[in-house]
């Protein structure tokens, strides 16, 4: 057995057409095209190769970069992973940066003809790399850059041809590279001037007429690369343009697109006007966080501190210090963090003055978690002479720190006059986005959108995780899980008020689908960011060990969870815990722990004043009391909040309670649907055919149920596992799972989860 890789050089084509031939006349010879994977099956590999469901980014970048050849995906694959370009969250994976990121790859793991080549041919090699959009003018440039003639860089452009490295197209005479990915290996290893040179190169000649090139990103890129090597404000202004398009043309996937930033820093670092290089700095800054690069964020935060300083207004220096904390808390750097809330200090020269540095002491607290702490700081700060910035500054972080203590006076007070601050051109993006966070935090989404309008702002521009409970509460579930999943891979080493809310709901979202496992395994990333609240989390996580009927490990949950919210003095979201505390307790038959769950739910109700709040009260008075009236305004509220999931759980909870009726069955039963909820419908159906209640559509129901049983499959649960949760004996599920088997055509319980993974298992 052997393999040839075409094309053969000029000087051994002969030879080896003779030896092949004659090998074919003695039929020794079985010929066999090995062929590239079609996208489809690029995907494919993916899933087996990393256990995970690749996004349609991925397999767009992994196809350009290596046309489907399996061996070159492979090793792009497991660098990707190495270097945390490609993440799995969920069983989904993701490009951190989309599909114009960079990888600097490894010329040994694909192993080049060219690097065993003489000099000049390496030379041209890393020309090609950066020049070779350029078309016909490679040649000509290619020259220029090595210092040979034009006859010369042709010689040494149809020698790499002949190697199988470059080939020519004559229907455009673009010179490129066979394999993207080795293009992409060569440019990698090219040096800081190497590559500013290269650039310097392919922007004259675009700029003077004599190169074009189709592809409207390849010019700001270079001009980004090549920097003051090339005339710097002609540059600056066409860099401002590009990125200025990019952002508008890209507008619905900016956290997928670095390109922008890149440029953006690159226009900075060009820019003479410190006035406008101070603006620019702060919006890098600001994208790089968004995106989840924090420490990109800080490297430009950092500069503005060192060399702009005197150019900063004074509620410019608060708003950068606030920023750079920000940016130290999601680059994980809690160690710096606390030295700054202990004293104030700044590695770079921070706001001066006692008020001013209490203020910043008072945000890396509120950072921390510390509530209280923040409370008690900044109580004592009182309006100075001029502006009262300091003291507005202080009373933002004084709310934002008591609301999650359950205080609402200074957020509501915040709230109100945010839309006239904004017309007045006082408040910041961060304080609306900030209060909306909130507020989607305590489930107050209508609110939340009536910010967002009155203050012209849109969800587009709202951070990942507040994106995510709009799209999950506004009923687009795919969309929401795709936002948390997203969120998630963006690397932040923390987890703040909105995002606990975020993976509560991401995980409660995979537990209906009956996707424990994935469930857990989110959680438990989320646990090791440092959760602000984590209560919510264990919330969610009881809910997983109730539908696996392991009741007293919820239980045992709760209570810790409870404890802790108590000694912490945490009331916000302990509305959704109490919730759960009385869901176990339903389960348990504790009909005491039930009422203990109102008497708190109520305490929470008065003291945040939010609709979610009271309708939980509203639904656990009816369940305690057996009061039909108490579950009608429940069921009234829920369909004003017009939260279809949250709907269907009041629904859900209002049955159990014994106060639903055939069509309280049937609405719930549908809404259900729209969230793909495969375990509470399954439960329904139960209660559906107890009560007499026709479950429509019997095909339909038997395909849900052997999806929801190939999910559980899929999920690594045994058959005693299934069982339990079925509430059936395991030889039925036994049955049930060889039925499965041999419809599908699926020998194992691996092949199934495979097909699940890879979206091909249709049943």
């Amino acid at each position: 057995m052997g393999t040839v890789t075409l094309p053969l050089s000029r000087a051994s084509r002969a030879a080896f057409a003779t030896v092949l031939g004659r090998l074919r006349q003695h039929g020794l010879v079985h010929h066999v095209n090995l062929r590239p994977l079609s996208r489809r099956g690029l995907g494919d590999m993916i899933a087996a190769e990393i256990e995970a469901r690749a996004e349609p980014t991925l397999v767009s970048w992994l196809w350009r970069l290596t046309r489907g050849w399996p061996a070159a995906a492979r090793a792009v694959l497991r660098t990707a992973r190495d270097q945390g370009v490609v993440r799995v969250v969920d069983r989904h994976a993701y490009l951190v940066g989309g599909d114009t990121c960079t990888l600097p790859f490894a010329l040994e793991e694909l192993a080049l003809p060219v690097r065993d080549t003489d000099g000049p041919v390496w030379e041209v090699a890393k020309a090609v790399a950066v020049l070779g959009p350029l078309g016909e003018a490679v040649p000509r440039l290619t020259a220029e850059a090595v210092a040979v003639t034009g006859q010369e860089a042709r010689g040494l452009l149809t020698r790499l041809a002949e190697a199988g490295v470059l080939r020519y197209r004559r229907s455009d005479s673009v010179w490129e590279y066979r394999l993207p990915l080795a293009g992409a290996a060569v440019a990698a290893s090219l040096g800081p001037y190497e590559r500013r040179n290269l650039a310097r190169i392919a922007v004259s000649a675009l700029w003077q007429g004599t190169a074009h090139c189709a592809d409207p990103s390849y010019l700001p890129e270079q001009l980004a690369a090549a920097g003051n090597l090339v005339d710097p404000e002609r540059a600056r202004t066409e860099l401002m343009a590009a990125t200025l398009r990019l952002a508008h043309d890209n507008a619905d996937n900016a956290y997928d697109d670095h390109r922008g930033a890149r440029w953006l820093r690159a226009v900075a670092d060009l820019t003479s006007d410190p006035v406008e290089r101070l603006r620019l700095l702060l919006e890098h800054a600001k994208i790089c966080l968004a995106q989840g690069r924090p420490e990109e964020g800080l490297n430009s935060l950092r500069l503005v501190q060192r060399t702009h300083r005197d150019h900063l207004r004074p509620d410019q220096l608060l708003d950068v210090c606030f920023a750079h904390l920000a940016a130290l808390y999601r680059a994980g750097d809690n160690t710096t963090l606390e030295k700054i809330a202990a004293d104030g200090w700044l590695q770079h020269p921070g706001p001066e003055g006692p008020l001013e540095r209490a203020v910043t002491r008072g945000c890396a607290l509120l950072l921390l978690g510390r509530w209280h702490e923040v409370r008690d700081l900044l109580g004592a700060v009182r309006r100075r002479d001029g502006s009262g910035l300091v003291e507005w500054k202080a009373e933002f972080l004084t709310a934002t720190a008591e609301l999650w203590l359950g205080n609402t006076e200074g957020v509501e007070r915040s709230i109100t006059t945010l839309p006239a601050r904004h017309r007045a051109d006082e408040a910041t993006a961060a304080e609306v986005h900030c209060r909306v966070g909130e507020l989607l935090t305590l489930g107050e989404i209508r609110r939340a959108e009536q910010l967002l309008s009155d203050t012209g702002r849109n969800r587009r521009q709202l951070g990942l995780p507040s994106r995510m409970l709009i799209a999950l509460h506004r009923g687009r579930p795919r969309e929401a899980m795709d936002l948390a999943r997203r969120s998630a891979i963006t690397g932040v080493h923390t987890c703040d008020a909105v995002q606990s809310e975020m993976y509560h709901h991401a995980a409660v979202l995979l537990v209906y689908g009956g996707r424990f496992t994935r469930a857990g395994e989110l959680l438990a990333l989320a646990r090791a960011r440092q959760p602000m609240l984590p209560h919510l989390l264990t919330s969610a996580q009881a809910l997983c060990e109730l539908v696996c009927t392991e009741v007293d490990r919820a239980e045992n949950l709760l209570r810790t969870a409870v404890h802790r919210a108590e000694s912490d003095g945490v009331v916000a979201g302990t509305d959704l815990l109490w919730l759960r505390v009385a869901d176990a307790a339903m389960h348990a038959g504790r009909p005491e722990v039930l009422k203990e769950s109102l008497v708190n739910a109520t305490r929470v109700a008065h003291r945040l004043g939010t609709e979610r709040a009271e309708m939980i009260r509203l639904v656990l008075h009816a369940a305690v009391h057996t009061d039909h009236g108490a579950g009608r305004a429940a069921r009234q509220l829920a369909q004003q909040r017009q939260q279809p999931l949250e709907e269907s759980a009041v629904l859900y909870q209002l049955i159990r309670s014994g106060m639903g009726d055939p069509a309280m069955l049937r609405d719930t039963y549908a809404l259900l649907g729209e969230f793909d909820a495969l375990m509470p419908r399954f439960w329904l159906r139960l209660l559906m055919r107890a009560h007499g209640v026709a479950v429509p559509g019997r095909r339909a129901t038997a395909e849900e149920n052997e999806r929801l049983l190939a999910v559980l499959v899929s999920e690594g649960l045994t058959n005693k596992q299934i069982a339990r949760i079925l509430r059936a004996s395991e030889k039925s599920v036994e049955g049930r799972l060889s039925r499965l088997f041999s419809r599908t055509g699926h020998g194992s319980r691996v092949e199934l989860a495979m097909a699940m993974l890879a979206g091909r298992l249709h049943l």
